[in-house]
């Protein structure tokens, strides 16, 4: 396989939840839990930020962490600053996360890494397959500097124009996961609101910060205290 690697996006100017890469989750930020979570993959891990001064303070805190790579590109054009940083560290194939997830089922994306040597694209984030807030895509290079479209959607989202095509191209699929079908509406894990941070820290509290937390667990978390996914399930209708 060509050279793969963890591509994260992440930044400080967040609408909803401004700073939120270096909210505290105990006594470490979130940026920290979703690179943390990736180590046991033993690829490598690039963080892509922008160029924008509120991200200095994001990427003062990346070089204090280990073994991480760091890319600083537009602040709006995500899917430039994907490609570029790709091109800078020599990348052919991408695995793409946001770090706003410090959740990613490791577990779903570990097998659907031989599925790279089928399609170009994997999108295990928007269809009604895994968890929101545990999905990843997984994407060439190649095809995302196919893509020409310079509307503004498909600039800020990467792959959106990509998964538009989904129907239309066998090189293109949807990751799905039936077993979490019923929890769709129910267990969100990301982090776009407050009421998700805090949704996040309890659940780490739970687990005493594990930084491998499974989703198998997370569901079990779930049956015995539902009341506590309330917190932010509402927001994400």
């Amino acid at each position: 396989m060509e050279k793969l690697a963890i591509i994260i996006q992440a930044r400080m100017s967040s609408s909803r939840l401004p700073g939120k890469s270096l909210q505290l989750i105990g006594y470490k930020p979130l940026i920290f839990y979703v690179i943390e979570r990736f180590r046991v993959l033993k690829l490598p891990i690039i963080v892509a930020t922008s160029t924008d001064t509120s991200d200095d303070i994001l990427v003062d805190y990346l070089k204090s962490l280990e073994g991480i790579a760091i890319f600083r590109g537009s602040l709006d054009n995500v899917l430039n600053r994907y490609i570029a940083a790709a091109d800078k560290f020599g990348v052919n194939n991408i695995i793409r996360v946001t770090g706003d997830n410090p959740l990613v089922d490791i577990v779903v994306l570990r097998k659907s890494l031989s599925l790279f040597l089928k399609y170009n694209y994997l999108d295990g984030i928007y269809q009604n397959g895994l968890v929101k807030g545990t999905g990843f895509e997984l994407v060439s290079l190649k095809e995302l500097k196919s893509i020409t479209s310079k509307k503004s959607y498909h600039l800020e989202h990467v792959t959106a124009a990509l998964r538009e095509n989904i129907p239309k191209n066998p090189k293109y699929k949807e990751i799905q996961v039936p077993d979490y079908h019923q929890f769709i509406d129910k267990i969100i894990l990301t982090c776009d609101y407050e009421e998700d941070l805090e949704l996040l820290k309890k659940v780490f509290a739970f687990f005493k910060y594990n930084l491998n937390i499974t989703i198998p667990e997370v569901v079990q978390l779930y049956k015995i205290k539902p009341e506590l996914f309330a917190l932010n399930a509402s927001l994400h209708l």
